[in-house]
């Protein structure tokens, strides 16, 4: 991306708290597109937004992809070993392991650069456990809580975007 306008807000949803973020694209110097069993989509590109969402103390960190006509196009959920919420900018310390809500499906992806980390010693027993665990949590709630998630994430979406310059 090299023009975006965004803005960062704390979030409380039930007892966690954390950091929501939009980002609406204005300029990217190629759309990034992905395939999913065979079908191509545009996940980012002039216009379309991002939604990020963590929670402190989670392992978990969204990233809702929408298009200009405001669609959600994909669900991206980062392994972390922490997110960093209490500052200007979050952050997290990637795990490698990934999940996508593409439609109606889940997928997983990158299990084998958690191995390779794990084998390579970049990351520690405790960590790689701590991944999968996390990993197969987030996967169940997706299958099971998929439809709940998908109407928080728009609901989500249409707040913040009512607060975003550019909309």
């Amino acid at each position: 991306m090299t023009s975006k306008k965004q803005i960062i807000r704390d979030y409380t949803c039930g007892e966690c708290r954390g950091k929501v973020s939009l980002l609406k694209i204005l300029e990217i110097n190629g759309a990034l597109k992905r395939t999913y069993d065979n079908r191509g989509i545009v996940l980012a590109d002039v216009g379309y937004y991002w939604l990020q969402l963590a929670f402190d103390g989670s392992h978990a960190w969204y990233t809702v992809m929408f298009d200009p006509r405001k669609r959600l196009v994909q669900i991206y959920i980062d392994v972390t070993d922490g997110n960093h919420t209490s500052c200007d900018n979050p952050f997290f310390e990637d795990m490698y392991l990934d999940y996508v809500v593409c439609g109606d499906k889940v997928y997983e992806f990158d299990r084998d650069e958690l191995e390779e980390a794990f084998s390579g010693k970049m990351i520690t027993k405790e960590q790689y456990e701590a991944a999968l665990s996390e990993g197969t949590r987030i996967e169940t709630e997706l299958r099971s809580n998929l439809d709940r998630i998908t109407t928080l994430f728009n609901e989500l979406f249409e707040q913040l975007l009512a607060e975003l310059p550019y909309k």
